[in-house]
């Protein structure tokens, strides 16, 4: 097996003479994505643990700790049976060597991530070569939308880089399992590929998708195999060996033993995870609902925001991916059949994962998985310089980031315009976190005097998007893409620190850390103190981790959890008013933390002389005693 693809090695011998970027080789490649997975790692020592996922993650791997049972997560000391154990392992591991703290809790995830982008380059350098391979990482690594969900912990960048990892066994399987002349009919090739260990990798890894967020992690990548298997015959005879009885039973061997523990050990789990929860999510009939459902609308026009600042490419994108395709077609001499086919199997894997989605839940970021696929689309315009065949219009590529350009100077511009008018905007607030739940809302919710805090970021921000995007224009114009696209994803990292500050700068609005090291300094004194909050869990799940003590839920369901809906665990710990105003008037100490919207309400309720403990963003912290 030589290290260039046979598309990569055709392509290089016909556009010889043709002006190409600066030879991209494999050493280079690796120090760049060692330097984007040492930037990613580097800002996962901050903020604080947020509330939502993670909360509910970093919350279970603190009880996992203290228990020492390692198979069953828990939550507030209640099984939690919503998602599969692999990324809680993960978590673990890195905090039994770096100890529980928010590094070695988000470490995971960073790596995680930079598998995705790695994986990614993998791909799509069999596809195109070392540089459009590069090119694909770098623009995946900077996607808006990447560097914020994959900085917060939660199971999208495993499955994203499990997905990819299996799908890529697969190419690498069609370019390299049996070596057979470029002309030779697919359809007459029988038995066995040389190399069977592709197969058995791809399993492997749909085996930890499946163990990282659900059966998805297997099923999307299945999928796409059977319907690439339908609509591109040439990809048959490759595929036909992904049903091995071997490749079967490592899946089987990797996913079947937690679920089987967990089955024996508490009735009605299967139906609960996978019927309720799995299924629930895949079409949105979990009950009760515990999210709120993004409009089709807002969830696909979204994407144009989280893309960025790539998806201002998107005229050069499709004119160059149908100058590639018409090239393809054309020219079967120059290119080899495995062009197209591979294309096909690019486009199924965006189409299921984005078509699918359709009928979820829908969150933010559920189509995370694909957007390597889309990383590529995006970088291939930059490979004009490269293949002759992609020579485009210099508009193309000039005007994007001269776009970016004037939008770095416009938030200069508005940051010098409002620096003087701060000190009237007012409070800084934010609406409750009940009102905050999307990418979208958690912006909309924001108050001008809170964003007035931003204003040394936006500053930096713009000046980087100026800068860059001048340079990257200027070289753009010069024929040089691959430098411009360089120029450009580079200077991304810089708002991806601006991000982790900005994180932190907002983090008592987002999550309970500060009031729960308050309340934690006062248990010392009177550890038969009681903790309740009015708030649906995961809106407040960062108290799971930080809180030295188990938390009361004020007028939350009780049955929203299979603990209490199945197994009739913990029914205690949901309170009416009525049971909090009994705890409120007893001897003991309670702490009650409440949304700031909520405080009128309360006093009318509460007897008089309640002492204010803590403020977190929104909320507060009530004592009675």
């Amino acid at each position: 097996m030589t290290g260039e693809s046979p598309i990569a090695a055709t392509l290089r011998a016909t556009t010889a003479g043709v002006e190409r970027p600066v030879g991209i080789q494999p050493h280079l490649s690796g120090l760049i994505l060692g330097l984007i997975t040492l930037l990613y790692v580097a800002v996962s020592f901050t903020p604080v643990i947020f509330d939502d996922n993670e909360g509910l993650y970093a919350g279970t791997v603190r009880e996992m700790h203290q228990s020492g049972d390692w198979l069953v997560p828990t939550s507030n000391g209640f099984p939690r049976i919503q998602k599969p154990p692999f990324v809680y392992w993960t978590m673990l591991v890195s905090t039994s060597l770096l100890g529980e703290n928010e590094f070695a809790l988000r470490l995971p995830n960073a790596l995680a991530t930079a598998g995705w982008i790695i994986v990614t380059y993998l791909i799509m350098r069999r596809l195109g070569g070392e540089t459009f391979g590069l090119a694909s990482a770098l623009v995946l690594a900077s996607m808006l939308g990447v560097w914020v969900f994959t900085h917060l912990i939660q199971p999208e960048p495993f499955l994203a880089c499990f997905i990819s990892l299996g799908l890529w066994c697969l190419i690498e399987a069609r370019l390299y399992a049996e070596p057979q002349p470029l002309w030779t009919d697919p359809s007459s090739i029988r038995g066995r590929f040389h190399g069977d260990h592709w197969y058995l990798l791809f399993w492997t890894f749909l085996a930890f998708g499946a163990l990282s967020k659900g059966l998805h992690g297997a099923l999307w990548p299945l999928s796409i195999v059977l319907v690439t298997a339908l609509f591109i015959p040439n990809w048959r005879p490759w595929l036909r060996p992904v049903l091995t009885l071997r490749g079967i039973l490592i899946f089987l061997l990797l996913l079947v033993p937690w679920y089987a523990y967990m089955t024996a050990r508490y009735p009605g789990f299967l139906a609960a995870h996978f019927v309720n929860e799995q299924l629930g999510a895949c079409f949105n009939t979990r009950y009760p609902a515990d999210a709120r459902q993004l409009s089709l609308f807002q969830f696909y026009a979204q994407h144009l925001l989280f893309w960025m600042p790539w998806t201002l490419l998107l005229p050069g994108s499709v004119y160059a991916l149908v100058k590639a395709i018409q090239a393809a077609r054309q020219r079967q001499h120059v290119f080899p059949p495995q062009t197209l086919d591979l294309i096909g199997f690019l486009g199924i894997w965006v189409a299921i994962t984005m078509a699918s989605v359709a009928f979820s839940t829908r969150q933010d970021y559920y189509s995370m998985s694909c957007w390597g696929v889309v990383a590529a689309f995006f970088a291939l315009p930059w490979m004009t310089g490269a293949y002759a065949f992609l020579r485009m219009p210099r508009a193309f590529l000039v005007v994007p980031p001269l776009l970016l350009a004037l939008t770095g100077a416009a938030a200069l511009g508005f940051a010098v315009w409002i620096w003087p008018q701060l000190g009237a905007l007012g409070e800084a607030t934010a609406s409750p976190i009940r009102d905050r739940d999307t990418f979208l809302d958690a912006i909309a919710g924001i108050s001008p005097a809170l964003w007035g805090q931003f204003i040394t970021l936006l500053t930096v921000f713009g000046a980087t998007l100026l800068l860059s995007g001048a340079a990257a224009a200027l070289l753009a114009w010069r024929r040089r893409s691959f430098a411009a696209l360089a120029t450009l994803s580079g200077s991304m990292a810089i708002p991806v620190i601006l991000a982790a500050v900005g994180f932190t700068i907002i983090a008592p609005y987002f999550s309970l850390a500060g009031s729960a090291r308050v309340i934690n300094r006062e248990l010392l004194t009177r550890p038969d103190a009681i903790v309740a909050c009015e708030a649906l869990p995961h809106t407040a799940s960062s108290l799971l981790y930080y809180l030295d003590a188990r938390v009361h839920w004020v007028n939350a369901p009780f049955d929203n959890q299979y603990a209490q809906r199945v197994l009739g665990e913990g029914r205690d710990y949901y309170w009416d008013d009525a049971s909090l105003l009994a705890e409120w008037n007893s001897p003991r100490p309670v702490y009650f933390i409440i949304e700031q919207d909520r405080l009128g309400y309360w006093q009318d309720r509460l007897p008089p002389g309640a002492r204010f403990v803590s403020k977190s963003g929104t909320r507060l912290v009530l004592c009675n005693r």
